[in-house]
């Protein structure tokens, strides 16, 4: 049975099965509105669970039709409330403002299936594990679609879930890493490389982590855009987790981690550091944002078992100079690597760690937020990128250091040379 819903027009259809294989639709869109005509843009979908007793995902599909190549990513979220939302329309970049504030508030956070382009159709999750979907859940779709679909086509992409009612040993979550998509995340114009790091703090962990208590990850899906050319995850500043080298823009897959998984715990801090290149970017800067010519940097750690209420762990960068970071100036070679070392030099980060859904009607949210300085203790791991900068000094200390030497043993000789000299005249005389 299919279902149209005509809204801001642009027409949509579900498809409802039965919850052992629930056929969860993102889009197959008709009737394109001629208003939509931007080369990339949003569309997002609000469906309620009609299960009223829990169940636990085993594995998805993501069935592709026409057009399936114009979706960049799909992100799957779950509400953080059973009201009956309702909301079937354009979103993200500048069209949020359409959304009821209710589903910005409390449908915008945690992420439980993240899916970009060229990523795996098929996934399963580990044997006695299962996603948890609890009776009469809301579920928010999320899909960017760029380039814009062409007008009055359609397109059929959606997710069929494979589910249990048999309760597994151990609940799956998803803990998002990296930075907002609007973030203060700036790359100056025609450089080969530009290092940007992200945290998820050690104060975090041991918030969420406590009494010992470990989580195994056995999944990771990275995500950046067009300039990304490498994305490296690390614990502990030394422990490399992943390392996507190159990052293929159109060849986003999840990356299945082998037994025994990477187990998190209280003592750890993690590094999600993305690598970008605008060598080819001439004249302007590029900074964060939801279109793929702009940049973001995240990553989506499935693990388990779940722990409530934490599905983010971000951190946004703090600088001091923020009158260097815009685009009206003239772009030098020179202005690019003074503002790169200002950016990867920067030690002041906002953390954001837990969930951000808002407490009851009110404007709180029960997001930690905390202000890090960091030392250069704490990057002393990634100290190569500052020798690039001081090199010239450093060869100047160690000339110094080596003329000093080498004159003071030359000074020592003569000064020898010169006493037995002295010592021998007199005894000619």
């Amino acid at each position: 049975m299919f279902l149209p819903i005509h809204l801001i027009s642009v027409s949509f259809f579900f498809e409802y099965v039965l919850s052992e294989d629930i056929l969860l639709p993102s889009f197959i869109m008709n009737n394109q509105s001629l208003s939509i005509l931007s080369s990339s843009f949003y569309l997002c979908h609000l469906h309620q669970l009609k299960n009223s007793k829990d169940f636990f995902l085993q594995g998805y599909n993501i069935i592709s039709g026409k057009h399936t190549g114009n979706v960049h990513h799909l992100l799957l979220y779950e509400c953080s409330i059973k009201d009956n939302l309702i909301y079937s329309g354009l979103c993200g970049i500048y069209n949020a403002r359409l959304m009821p504030p209710s589903v910005y508030r409390y449908c915008q956070t945690r992420i439980i299936i993240a899916w970009a382009q060229g990523g795996q159709l098929n996934y399963d999750y580990p044997i006695d594990t299962g996603l948890k979907m609890d009776s009469y859940t809301q579920l928010l779709l999320e899909v960017h679609f760029e380039p814009s679909i062409p007008y009055n086509h359609s397109i059929g992409i959606h997710l069929r879930f494979y589910s249990t009612d048999k309760k597994p040993q151990y609940e799956i979550g998803v803990l998002t890493l990296g930075t907002l998509a609007h973030s203060p995340l700036f790359l100056p114009p025609h450089l080969d490389t530009i290092r940007f790091p992200t945290y998820c703090f050690n104060d975090c962990l041991k918030y969420f982590l406590k009494n010992q208590y470990v989580i195994n990850i056995f999944s990771i899906l990275v995500h950046a855009h067009r300039r990304a050319t490498r994305i490296i995850l690390e614990k502990n500043n030394f422990n490399r987790l992943i390392d996507q080298n190159p990052f293929k823009f159109h060849q986003q897959e999840n990356i299945y981690l082998k037994k025994p998984y990477p187990q998190i715990n209280s003592t750890n801090e993690l590094t999600l550091i993305c690598y970008y290149s605008t060598r080819n970017d001439y004249f302007k800067p590029i900074y964060g944002g939801y279109n793929s010519n702009d940049e973001m940097c995240q990553a989506f750690l499935y693990y388990y078992p779940k722990i409530e209420s934490f599905s983010l762990c971000l951190s946004l960068p703090v600088y001091k100079n923020k009158h260097l970071l815009n685009n009206n100036q003239t772009w030098t070679n020179k202005l690019s690597l003074f503002i790169k070392y200002e950016l990867e030099t920067n030690l002041n980060h906002l953390s954001l760690c837990g969930d951000n859904i808002y407490i009851n009607n009110s404007n709180q949210t029960i997001l930690h937020k905390k202000f890090y300085q960091r030392s250069m203790q704490n990057i002393a791991p990634y100290s190569y990128i500052y020798i690039h900068f001081f090199s010239l000094f450093y060869i100047i200390l160690i000339f110094i250091l080596i003329s000093t030497i080498y004159c003071y043993f030359l000074a020592k000789r003569s000064l020898h040379s010169f006493s037995n000299g002295g010592t021998l005249s007199r005894s000619t005389n």
